[in-house]
């Protein structure tokens, strides 16, 4: 019998680890930073939909970047509901890019909110409640990008919200908590097609449930007093996610094919490095992901659990064979993108949530003592270990010479001098256009006058850093076209802004066609003749 607990008592104590966490992250040194750092192109693309939905007005089904490569911009990644949501409130408080990192931040400390509730549910463990939120709260790449500018974080928070909902709906066989689950993870597929896992496992147990097929699965668990509106509600969330998706790809077609990704990149199209990106996937990713003794300790629990599947409730066995499979299959069909890309591994964080659910679960159901003193003493060793490795890699990523990360055992000299390198760099060529946007207005230079800024590899990192509608280009792809500064004057462009002077005269180009207007630190400014 669960016993009664004031979890308004445990969700404060749970908000002040947050908060101790924050500072030893070192959000209070970042909060009011830039987009900067690893992956600033897709942060400043996120941060472009949200400027352009605050600036151009609120047609939320018409989304746009300040690349100009596309008609008017016009383009489509995710849905965009935290960029919407992030513009109306800039229009309420003014426009601040911090209110969109605590946005997010709220998200994910909700999720673990509920997550804790769930935990506690099925393990009955106020430690192991604890343990496993913290478990989750303390992956690095979650860490990361949840006081960041991307959508998958909110999209994984939604997804822990309905799968909480969904299972305490399980025991308590509230209809409520069922639409609720449904509505949230449905709100996370939308935001992201990698969430689709809390949907497969809602939908599955549910269907089973309904049709009371098989029995041995159903005994004793009627969910639903009512078949259809089960049905009808699980119909109109797949077919909402149907319609949203077949109008993002004809939005894309229309105006912008290519410039976000809406197909898989399988391990079968790969013509060459496999074996780099799966060394990369498993030193790298894997090490943003979780901690390697974490991820170990995980996957002994998940064969622990495979192999006592009989002593599972059916509900968990369906969750863990198929976001099990979940995880396998988006490896496989993402594959290629793991060479660089840490956080399409954030939504397959909801396997290790069904492990630590379910393994709570058993370990409870099979007698263990959660209070034992050892058990305490590592869960806080282990605590310990997360938390401060989290920090120092964030720390390392966003804050120049930290201290912690100076001392801090567990980075390689490699990766502070490589770290080191970068924010060096950083300073010396994009940092000014942070700040350079009223001397372009002073300048005369309106928002929607086109710019050619270069160099720039991303489609909207230093265009969304200064706020100027326009195209960007690199070295390599201007040395192959002699006469670029008069194609891309007739698409429209008025200016050039030069981030590295050296690579622009490397180019030699005719200075007849170009007219010195400015500049501004380290940034050149002309005007095109």
């Amino acid at each position: 019998m669960l016993k009664p607990l004031n979890f308004k008592v445990h969700l404060t104590v749970l908000l002040f680890i947050q908060i101790a966490l924050f500072f030893l992250y070192g959000y209070h040194k970042m909060y009011n930073n830039r987009p900067y750092s690893i992956h600033q192109w897709r942060q400043t693309d996120c941060l472009s939909f949200t400027k352009n939905y605050y600036e151009e007005g609120m047609n939320f089904l018409s989304p746009k970047i300040h690349w100009q490569g596309v008609k008017e911009g016009k383009t489509i990644s995710e849905f965009p509901l935290i960029n919407y949501t992030v513009a109306c409130l800039w229009k309420v408080f003014g426009e601040h890019e911090y209110i969109y990192r605590f946005t997010i931040l709220f998200l994910f400390f909700t999720s673990l909110c509920f997550l804790f509730t769930v935990i506690y549910y099925y393990s009955e463990s106020l430690l192991y409640s604890y343990f496993g939120t913290t478990l989750i709260s303390t992956s690095p790449v979650l860490a990361y990008y949840s006081f960041s500018f991307l959508a998958d974080v909110p999209a994984l928070s939604f997804a822990i919200i309905s799968l909480s909902l969904f299972f305490v709906f399980l025991n308590k066989k509230k209809t409520s908590l069922f639409y609720l689950a449904l509505l949230c993870g449905t709100i996370a597929v939308l935001i992201k097609a990698s969430s689709a896992s809390v949907l497969l496992i809602i939908g599955t147990i549910s269907l089973i449930n309904i049709f009371d097929f098989p029995k041995s699965a159903t005994k004793n668990q009627k969910l639903f007093n009512t078949k259809l509106m089960p049905i009808i509600s699980l119909v109109v969330s797949f077919l909402i996610i149907l319609l949203w998706y077949k109008f993002a790809f004809l939005y894309n077609n229309k105006n912008s094919n290519g410039v976000f990704l809406m197909e898989t990149l399988p391990i079968w199209k790969m013509k060459d490095k496999v074996i780099e990106t799966a060394r990369l996937l498993y030193n790298v990713q894997l090490e943003m992901f979780l901690n390697k003794g974490v991820l170990i300790g995980l996957l002994l629990a998940l064969i622990w659990l495979l192999l006592n599947l009989k002593k599972l409730n059916y509900a968990f066995v369906i969750a863990i064979v198929l976001s099990t499979i979940s995880f396998v299959a988006f490896i496989i069909l993402f594959y290629q993108v793991f060479n660089v890309h840490d956080y399409y591994l954030i939504n397959n964080m909801m396997l290790p949530v069904v492990i630590i659910i379910s393994f709570g679960n058993y370990l409870k159901n099979n007698g263990f003592n959660f209070s034992d003193k050892k058990v305490t003493i590592l869960a806080c060793i282990v605590f310990i270990f997360n938390s401060t490795y989290c920090a120092a890699i964030i720390r390392l990523r966003n804050i120049p010479q930290d201290v912690l990360c100076k001392y801090y055992p567990f980075i390689t000299n490699e990766e502070k001098n490589f770290f080191d390198w970068f924010h060096y760099n950083y300073e010396n060529t994009l940092k000014p256009l942070e700040t350079i946007t009223p001397e372009l207005r002073r300048l005369g230079i309106k928002r929607d006058d086109i710019v050619l800024s270069f160099p720039d590899p991303s489609f909207n990192i230093t265009l969304y850093l200064m706020d100027q509608k326009g195209y960007t280009a690199t070295s390599e792809s201007l040395k192959t076209d002699s006469a670029f500064i008069q194609n891309y004057k007739n698409n429209g462009v008025k200016y050039l802004i030069i981030n590295d002077i050296n690579a622009f005269n490397d180019l030699h180009v005719n200075e007849t066609s170009y007219t010195a207007v400015g500049s501004y630190k380290t940034i050149t400014i002309l005007k095109v003749n």
